[in-house]
């Protein structure tokens, strides 16, 4: 009985030591979960105001690009009207500038059909020109044997000569200033028109 007691002791204090060791596990175990949860939730809340940051920080940049993009439309909306205003006023300057070439195109039509008129007459001054030469050999033709009468014809002759010179610097003088004239406004229209045209290209 004595050593069944004994064994039975020593059986118990064993149970005692595991129970006391096992209990210093669990409570070493406990310890290490506690920490680590303390350091989980560190770490969590470390998380939860890193990304609090972050979402301040992203609705900041949200908030300047809308800013931004809002700054940028209005540029673009007010270029835009500035654009349209210069487009109207070009319109309007090309409409003026097409009112004044229609206008100096019937004007040189006008000049045109002057000139035609006076080449007419011009070629009518020469036929009579002609005419007046033809007159005078045959004047001179009929008082080429009458001396009394090539007295006369000669003083017709130069009667006729004088009318002939004088026609034939009418003739000139007309000439002469029809071209001076269709000179100086093709020069016009030939400016005006290469400076509108410069103006409605640029």
């Amino acid at each position: 009985e004595e050593k069944a007691k004994k064994e039975l002791l020593k059986s118990l204090s064993d149970l005692q030591k595991q129970q006391e060791s096992r209990h210093e596990e669990m409570t070493s175990a406990n310890r290490q979960l506690k920490m680590e949860r303390e350091v989980h939730q560190q770490e969590l809340a470390d998380l939860r105001s890193e990304l609090q940051n972050v979402k301040i920080k992203h609705e900041q940049n949200v908030q300047e690009l809308m800013k931004l993009l809002k700054q940028e439309k209005d540029d673009a909306e007010a270029q835009i009207r500035m654009l349209k205003m210069e487009l109207l006023e070009e319109k309007n300057v090309v409409k003026t500038q097409c009112r004044q070439l229609e206008k100096m195109k019937v004007e040189c039509d006008k000049l045109t059909e002057e000139l035609t008129q006076n080449e007419e007459e011009n070629i009518k001054l020469k036929r009579k020109c002609e005419l007046v030469k033809q007159e005078l050999e045959k004047k001179e033709k009929q008082i080429s044997n009458e001396e009394d009468h090539l007295r006369k014809m000669s003083e017709a002759r130069l009667q006729f000569k004088d009318q002939l010179r004088h026609l034939e610097m009418e003739q000139q003088s007309i000439l002469s200033m029809i071209g001076s004239e269709i000179d100086a406004a093709c020069e016009i229209f030939s400016r005006d028109s290469m400076e509108k045209f410069k103006v409605i290209l640029t």
